[in-house]
């Protein structure tokens, strides 16, 4: 039985104290602030003594889950081997080591650093922006304000030729200097959006499956739209209790942040799967004693390829995003939409969107799946 918990609660004063430290927080500070998690030297021990060792497992499993995301038989990057860490400190909060497979039976916040290597990352990137966000099924922030014209872009800008392997109309099929317009629902409040604008800072989330409310901060009644099945595949695939039926696919640009909340509006118990492409961010984590509200927080450095698991006892964590760190973007991924060679991925013999070449240089994409209900 899934206890509700009330979505308009107030979250914690000290939680509040801490994003808007975090919020303010400069690069070197960061940088030398040993309390905020940061798993990029795991190879080279813990970084932590309150972590310790709970779990390790084998990388074919991963490299079978890739290769299907992919849709190949074969993929040439290997995947390796993992170990999964448990926080001494904080009950029901563990974090996992470079790749993952598997997990306990509900363990609480997971870390999962590196869990997809660059070529994976590529895939996913281009699923969500290219094939998803140009879906109509799939709304967008602005929606609420704005018409979005997809049948009119895609008979002017879309090409049926399979290239840079992606097949069907992208908005960054439009020149960046496009004058298309987006435009508003009430010209009287709200000005026409360009492609540029849409895409380089008006869109700010997208849902895919289960169209979340924000309004009413539920779920609608009724069936609702299919969820990508190769996204869900990976993401079941490596999270085995997760049915994913609904995400949320936060588009950040430095400057943002995501206030704290709890994701309650769920029929569900079953854990929350964040995974991160693009800029580094802090995340903030933290679990409330009922009685007394009394929070133990955790701050991390969440990297291009990490993911998060929230479940069991963090499941209904008040968590946030104070930050996200401008010039963190892997290189190897910087250029995106463009084609760059990356180990492991099929070689492009055209580059299909070089005028949005560096979009991604800039930006962090966090995927948020979960179940809807039990």
């Amino acid at each position: 039985m899934v206890e509700k918990q009330d979505p308009n609660q107030k979250p914690p004063e000290s939680l509040k104290a801490l994003h808007k430290f975090y919020q303010k927080a400069s690069a070197d500070l960061l940088a030398s602030d040993t309390s905020v998690l940061d798993f990029s030297g795991l190879q080279e021990g813990l970084p932590s003594t309150r972590l310790r060792i709970v779990r390790t497992f084998k990388g074919p499993r991963l490299q079978e889950i890739f290769s299907r995301f992919e849709g190949c038989g074969e993929i040439s990057a290997d995947a390796d081997d993992v170990s999964v860490y448990e926080n001494a400190d904080l009950p029901g909060i563990t974090y996992a080591g470079h790749l993952v497979t598997s997990y306990t039976d509900y363990p609480g916040l997971q870390l999962l650093p590196s869990l997809l290597p660059r070529y994976i990352q590529r895939t996913l990137l281009s699923r969500l922006l290219h094939r998803d966000l140009s879906d109509p099924k799939h709304k967008t922030n602005v929606h609420f304000h704005h018409n979005v014209p997809y049948d009119s872009l895609a008979a002017t800008f879309c090409s049926d030729t399979e290239r840079d392997g992606f097949r069907g109309f992208s908005f960054f099929d439009c020149p960046p200097e496009s004058s298309s317009y987006f435009p508003a629902t009430d010209p009287g409040t709200h000005t026409s959006l360009t492609v540029a604008q849409f895409l380089n800072r008006k869109l700010r989330w997208m849902t895919l499956g289960g169209q979340y409310d924000w309004t009413k901060k539920a779920y609608p009644e009724g069936s609702p739209p299919r969820f990508p099945e190769d996204t869900a595949q990976l993401t079941h695939g490596i999270f085995e209790h997760v049915r994913p039926e609904a995400a949320i696919v936060n588009v950040y640009t430095p400057g943002d942040t995501l206030s704290i909340h709890r994701d309650v509006s769920e029929d569900s118990d079953v854990g929350l799967v964040s995974i991160s492409l693009g800029c580094d961010a802090i995340f903030i984590a933290g679990l409330e004693e009922a009685s007394t509200r009394i929070v133990k927080p955790v701050v991390m450095r969440l990297k291009s390829g990490d993911a998060v698991y929230m479940g069991g006892p963090s499941r209904h964590a008040w968590h946030s995003v104070p930050q996200v760190l401008a010039g963190t973007c892997p290189p190897w991924l910087s250029d995106w939409p463009a084609s760059t060679s990356v180990p492991g991925a099929e070689s492009t013999v055209s580059n299909r969107f070089a005028a949005w070449r560096g979009w991604m240089a800039n930006k962090r994409i966090n995927l948020n799946v979960r179940q809807m209900k039990d």
